[in-house]
């Protein structure tokens, strides 16, 4: 995520809590990492979780992304 964002070229520590948007996400990164996400994890997430708050922190992106790979291993 620190690539995607580009965090790490600007010096930040990214912690879990951290509001991306308040440091300085926008619509076109989080529209990037979402596609990132789904392509690194093999996984798609579900339309309703497609919001901004769903990518306001690390933490809800990794419960967003947990919950979508617990679908997909239900269907298996």
């Amino acid at each position: 995520m620190d690539q995607q964002l580009n965090f790490v070229a600007h010096g930040l520590q990214l912690k879990d809590d951290d509001n991306l948007w308040d440091l300085g996400m926008t619509s076109l990164t989080c529209l990037g990492l979402m596609l990132s996400i789904e392509e690194t994890f093999d996984v798609e997430l579900p339309e309703e979780v497609l919001k901004e708050s769903t990518f306001r922190t690390v933490a809800s992106i990794t419960e967003a992304v947990d919950a979508a790979l617990e679908g997909v291993l239900a269907e298996r």
